[in-house]
């Protein structure tokens, strides 16, 4: 018993202490399953919140004509459709089709999302402004509810063919549509282009759309394209609308269009067409043969009105925007001391013309240093091949350094014109608390009482100003430096390089006459040693009669021959020396009183025949003069003209000022010069036309490379746009262009000029001297550096040879003739490239690039020519 007792206990203690344990177990499986439905619920709730459904409804496009069937959208994001809505639609419009569905999965930061679209095709039967209630539609087993959608419908102008009627229905038709018929100058304006191609017209390939662009900034059409149909007429039609923006550079009532396209069509061949499909398919694909036709159809104008911004109420800062923007700002860090750099990021948001934009400035800007903003593009249009949108966010990038300690950042403002509101803004953001510390250094010195520590505050550092263009120079000269159609070069004129054979000559010169030096000069030399000859001859004293008349009729002779009876006084002499020459009997001797009148005689014949060789000059320089000064017609001057552009451009009509300083270059022979270009620099600024300001900024500076504010203009042209520039080859033809290339080679010649005479002249005093082989040395120093430098400035051609400039903005290079391809750079408005080929509307052109140049395809619509006058023109 007892030993079984001993066993009963033995075999109690486990089974207590697995009781024990058990109950432990139970607890903790409990809770762990609690843990876990918690957890699942938590998770559930966060998932459902991450991966909630969001329904949105749209019309694509907004705007539409009466019967233009278009599309009604609803957009499912993270959600399963399980019932589709009921639809309601006003009763001016009706479902044309049923619903057509479309899936898109992507992943962002590792997380998959899903957009189901909903489609169907609708049409309004009249115009108007109409709302589209809200749709009811199932997803994940609730009910969801759209948004309402708004539908503008126009009076739907039928569109005509090319623009004029055209009576073959078989032919495509491009129309131009606008949203408002009047807007402000500036404003920014959806501009739309719709083709409308017949049901039965197949469609190969469609080219780009050119438009007009003399009086507006219109961004480029995308190849993208909204497809729609509608029925005009009874004729059925398939539309591809492209969309862009426009903006007016002057005020008036302006016509847009007319715009063109290529495009490539398939016509059916005379005679070989065979019905098979009911009228209204196209039957080329089922029996019908055709055959390709390149065409080009063109748009109607329309007429826009451009209305002037008011002056009343114009802030001083205005830069020229108009929109409906909004700005807000941060800045980091927010925690810092005086000295340390706070980085302010400003985002502006809304639609209008952003390219007007300044960078917003601080309110107050004691105490801070400010160093250049930059600009990014945050949200927006940036794909040339997308369709250009209203809606951007840019940003602005600023960097500050208190000077001072500041319990806040200032406030940046920011002014534009609500078109809208009819009024200018000035938004401006709130100002950003910080936390600043003074700037201490600590000494380390004693204290004649105590020896403590002694904290002193340091002044800020203080850093030399930087430069902060923000607008350009403008500084009109009084007149105009023309650049005349007769210029030619130094280096193609013939006299100038003759004239260089000069020194050589009066060296060699100088070499015979040291050789003979030793022998008589002649005593008379030319003409005019023969008369004095001849006339001193006749006064020597104590000549025979005999030999006093020959002379005399000789030096008459050689003077005025054929005497006249009229010269008594001559035609006796004459006489007297045939008298006592040509008969037998001996003459009377000739007495002195008779010697003496003949030389006067003489004498006066000497004198007249000298004053009738100077009048004769002096009428062949008046001549001249008058024949310089007499105008060639009766036109108003260019140097008036000049005067006139300069006039409205201080008066801001930078339009006309524009038109004046053109109309000067387009005359024949065009009347050129540097301050000419750059009033037309001026006007391109001033109307926000970039890329045009660049190329005339450029051509100026071929004519004047020296000028200080036209290279400062081109400094700013460079921040605002980043424009791509051709460098010099080296430093050395760089430091050519310091100096034309005529004043090149005229120090040149200086040099070679002072280098050559001073040793001619030694050699012909046939002595040695020092002072001319210094001069020389001066000499042999100009005429190295200066021809040197001559050979390295490039020529006239060369510069300017198939260099063109982008002249508009968003244009970028491609590796192929097509917008589709692959892309090689952006080219910034203002940038140079150099063509190396054509093809069609497409240029394959060479890029500047560091550390080598680029090359590309750009379309040639972007381009201008740097030069299209003569090249010989360019100094």
């Amino acid at each position: 018993m007892k030993v079984f007792s001993d066993q009963s206990l033995v075999f109690d203690v486990p089974k207590a202490l697995i009781k024990h344990r058990a109950c432990n177990l139970g607890r903790a499986l409990i809770n762990t399953a609690f843990l876990a439905v918690w957890t699942c619920l938590i998770c559930g709730s966060l998932a459902s919140q991450i991966n909630a459904a969001t329904v949105r409804a749209y019309v694509q496009p907004e705007a539409a004509r009466p019967n233009q069937v278009i599309n009604y959208v609803i957009t499912v994001q993270d959600g399963q459709v399980q019932s589709l809505p009921n639809l309601r639609f006003p009763l001016q419009i009706g479902q044309t089709s049923g619903v057509s569905t479309s899936q898109q999965v992507s992943i962002v930061n590792g997380r998959q999302s899903v957009s189901l679209q909903l489609s169907w095709g609708i049409t309004a039967t009249e115009p108007g402004e109409f709302v589209i209630p809200t749709q009811t539609i199932i997803v994940d087993g609730q009910p969801v509810t759209t948004n309402e959608v708004k539908l503008t419908v126009g009076q739907g102008d039928t569109p005509m063919a090319n623009g004029q009627g055209g009576e073959d229905k078989n032919t495509p038709i491009l129309q131009i549509e606008l949203s408002r018929k009047e807007i402000y100058q500036g404003e920014v304006m959806p501009l739309t282009c719709s083709l409308y191609v017949p049901r039965q017209t197949q469609l190969r390939r469609v080219g780009l759309i050119e438009i007009e662009k003399s009086d507006f900034a219109i961004a480029r059409f995308p190849q993208t394209n909204e497809q729609t149909s509608t029925i005009i007429d009874g004729q059925s039609y398939y539309v591809l609308s492209y969309r862009t923006t426009l903006s007016s550079l002057r005020t008036g009532d302006l016509k847009v269009g007319p715009a063109s396209l290529e495009m490539l069509i398939e016509v059916p061949m005379e005679g070989q067409q065979r019905q098979i499909l009911p009228p209204g398919f196209p039957q080329g694909f089922f029996g019908g043969v055709s055959e390709p036709r390149k065409m080009e159809v063109k748009s109607q104008q329309v007429t826009l009105r451009v209305l002037p911004l008011p002056t009343e109420g114009k802030p001083a800062n205005f830069s020229g925007a108009v929109g409906d923007f909004q700005m807000t700002a941060t800045a980091s860090p927010t925690e810092l001391t005086v000295g340390d750099p706070v980085s302010v990021e400003i985002a502006v948001s809304g639609s209008g013309n952003f390219d007007a934009l300044n960078t917003p400035s601080l309110v107050s800007t004691g105490g801070w240093k400010l160093y250049p903003a930059k600009r990014y593009n945050i949200e927006g249009q940036i794909d040339q091949n997308q369709t250009p949108t209203l809606e951007r966010r840019v940003g602005y990038s600023q960097v500050m350094v208190p000077e001072a300690v500041h319990n806040e950042v200032p406030p940046f403002e920011l002014t534009y014109f609500n078109s809208t509101e009819k009024k200018y803004i000035t938004l401006r953001t709130a100002a950003i608390p910080v936390n600043m510390k003074p700037a201490a250094a600590v000494a380390q010195a004693e204290a004649s009482a105590g020896g403590t520590a002694v904290i002193a505050e340091v002044a800020p550092l203080v850093t030399e100003p930087q430069a902060n263009i923000t607008d350009i120079l403008v500084r009109t000269a009084g007149i105009s430096n023309w650049v005349t159609p007769t210029y030619s070069a130094l280096i193609h004129s013939k006299a100038f390089w003759s004239a260089q054979v000069v020194p050589l000559l009066l060296f060699v010169l100088a070499c015979v006459i040291a050789w003979s030096k030793r022998r008589q000069a002649r005593a008379n030399v030319g003409r005019v040693g023969e008369l004095m000859s001849a006339w001193k001859e006749i006064e020597e004293p104590g000549a025979k009669d005999q030999d006093f008349l020959r002379r005399s009729a000789q030096f008459i002779q050689s003077l005025h021959p054929g005497v006249s009876s009229k010269d008594a006084e001559l035609k006796s002499i004459l006489d007297r020396y045939a008298l006592t020459n040509f008969t037998a009997s001996a003459p009377e001797p000739i007495s002195p009183v008779e010697k003496s009148s003949m030389l006067k005689a003489l004498h006066a014949l000497m004198q007249q025949s000298v004053k009738k060789l100077g009048l004769l000059i002096i009428c062949l320089g008046c001549l001249s003069f008058i024949h310089a000064q007499t105008p060639a017609a009766a036109e108003e001057s260019p140097d008036a003209v000049y005067r006139n552009a300069v006039a409205e451009l201080e008066k801001g009509n930078f339009t006309k000022a524009q038109y004046l300083a053109e109309s000067l270059t387009k005359k024949t022979p065009p009347h050129l010069s540097a301050e000419v270009f750059q009033i037309i620099g001026h006007a391109r600024y001033r109307q926000k036309d970039l890329g045009r300001a660049a190329l005339w900024y450029q051509r100026a500076q071929l004519l004047d490379e020296r000028n200080p504010e036209l290279r400062q203009n081109l400094r700013h042209l460079s921040d605002l746009t980043r424009y791509l520039a051709f460098n010099a080859t080296s430093p050395l033809a760089e430091f050519s262009f310091l100096l034309s290339l005529d004043q090149w080679l005229f120090l040149a010649a200086l040099g070679f000029w002072m280098l050559v005479l001073p040793l001619a002249w030694c050699v012909m005093r046939g002595r040695i001297q020092t002072w001319p082989f210094v001069v020389s040395a001066v000499g042999l120093v100009i005429l190295l550096p200066a021809s040197a430098l001559a050979a390295l400035r490039p020529a006239s051609e060369t510069r300017v040879k198939d260099i063109s400039i982008v002249n508009q903005p968003d244009i970028s290079a491609y590796t192929a003739a097509t917008v589709t391809s692959g892309s090689v750079i952006s080219l910034p408005p203002g940038s140079q490239v150099k063509v190396i080929d054509k093809r069609g509307s497409w240029v394959f052109v060479e890029i500047p690039n560091v550390p080598e140049n680029l090359r590309g395809w750009v379309e040639s619509g972007a381009l201008t020519r740097l030069w299209i006058w003569d090249e010989k023109l360019v100094p």
